[in-house]
């Protein structure tokens, strides 16, 4: 089980930060090669796995982090824009956890292979038309705390498997006119609190189960594998939306929604 762990890792560092949807990707592989272990396919995994992309955000945007923390203090360069973005991603945390925490046991019911599949083709269509269509006319530093408000609420919906916490991050940002790079980077620093908070949470839960106990160094090598490949894949993101439209991202969920309902649909499952 350790190569399938390894795995499912690696996924999850890649696919949490890009806008392609870690928690489909999660629930649809299992599914689709057949792996049977509870373990593979449980909620104690897909914690310990968004503890090590926690992680990965941390190392990856520490400037950013350091930044903000100073600007709340009232130093550092540019205080204003570090406290708007600070009491936006607050502001937005706070909304998401009001929701999500009464409402956790559905969300985990939602955790259905076709449905994630569907929502990838379905959320990489809109993330392509935003893309294409919203304007490049604010930056990091230059959008209102209004508009980022409303792109930290409409994490709300990435609480479905086949969403994406990035991915609608990046879609409402670009449809209300703000550039590509600012999307991506205010999409990362919203994920910081949400990860840590969800993973800290779902954390004390899991140590309690059996998956946990048996399994501590099998979760270990899982954490940190998650960490490593979640970094290079942060500053991978970065570099990339700085000279590339989000459409191989959109293409990528169309293509494996597609592939992935078809072989659903045809293996009957």
């Amino acid at each position: 089980m350790w190569l399938e762990v390894v795995l499912l890792a690696v996924v999850q560092a890649v696919t949490e930060f890009l806008p392609v949807s870690s928690s489909g990707h999660l629930v649809i592989i299992p599914e689709l090669f057949g792996w049977e272990d509870p373990m593979l396919t449980s909620i104690t995994l897909a914690v310990v796995l968004h503890l090590g992309t926690g992680l990965a955000l941390l190392a990856a945007l520490w400037s950013d982090w350091r930044w903000l923390i100073l600007g709340m203090l009232g130093n550092g360069p540019d205080v204003v824009v570090a406290r708007r973005l600070s009491l936006s991603i607050i502001g937005s945390t706070l909304l998401i956890g009001v929701i999500a925490i009464p409402l956790r046991d559905v969300f985990i019911g939602l955790r259905d292979p076709m449905l994630a599949a569907t929502l990838l083709v379905v959320f990489g269509v809109v993330l392509a038309l935003a893309d294409r269509f919203g304007h490049q006319a604010s930056s990091l530093r230059s959008t209102s705390l209004s508009v980022w408000l409303l792109v930290g609420a409409a994490q709300i919906v990435s609480l479905i498997p086949g969403v994406s916490r990035s991915g609608i991050a990046m879609t409402v940002g670009r449809s209300l006119g703000v550039d590509r790079a600012a999307a991506a980077r205010f999409s990362l620093l919203l994920m910081g609190p949400a990860v840590a908070g969800a993973g800290l949470m779902q954390l004390i839960d899991a140590l309690q189960t059996d998956e946990m106990i048996g399994n501590v160094w099998l979760l270990v090598v899982g954490t940190l594998v998650a960490a490593v490949v979640g970094t290079l894949t942060v500053r991978w993101l970065l570099g990339f939306v700085e000279r590339h439209s989000l459409g191989l991202f959109a293409l990528y969920r169309v293509v494996v929604g597609v592939v992935v309902l078809v072989v659903l649909t045809w293996t009957g499952t």
